[in-house]
């Protein structure tokens, strides 16, 4: 198979490689192997670079032995915008949907009875909950949330991370 790219598309190309690479890997302290051939692409294609005239924006860390956006790069690219839109997105989408299902849970009985429901009853128990975060954290943001010290109530489990 053969592909080929203007040097506008290619520059484009770049900047959904690091869109998918942050995504993969910047959250990681070591690498994922699940990911390592997808890593590997995005290197192969990192490569190609200097290739079209674009080496300021990606360069070859020799002790690293791979390829690496350049600091003129990091500046000129959207890929750190449209990441930091997301995860801001994801980061309120995720806190409003733990709290609605934690609290629907409450008002129902637990998690096992909220577990057991329809998905329409189940939508119906959150979805009043789910809109006050809505409103509450399109008005206020963090402002009014505070953590009580209930540790240990029913289900209250762990956080896990990726790492």
């Amino acid at each position: 198979m053969k592909i080929e790219f203007s040097p506008k598309e290619y520059r484009d190309l770049l900047d959904l490689l690091h869109i998918a690479d942050v995504v993969m890997s910047g959250h990681r302290k070591e690498e994922d192997k699940r990911t390592e051939r997808h890593r590997a692409l995005i290197q192969r294609l990192y490569s190609f670079a200097g290739g079209e005239g674009l080496d300021r924006l990606v360069s070859h860390n020799e002790s690293a032995h791979k390829y690496v956006p350049t600091g003129e790069f990091e500046e000129s690219s959207l890929a750190h915008t449209v990441v930091d839109e997301f995860g801001d997105h994801l980061f309120w989408d995720e806190l409003i949907s733990r709290l609605s299902v934690r609290d629907a849970a409450q008002v129902v009985g637990g998690t096992d009875r909220l577990n057991a429901m329809s998905h329409r009853d189940r939508h119906a128990a959150e979805a009043q909950i789910r809109q006050r975060y809505m409103d509450e954290f399109s008005k206020n943001g963090v402002a009014n949330l505070e953590i009580l010290d209930r540790f240990g109530f029913e289900g209250g489990k762990p956080v896990k991370t990726s790492d």
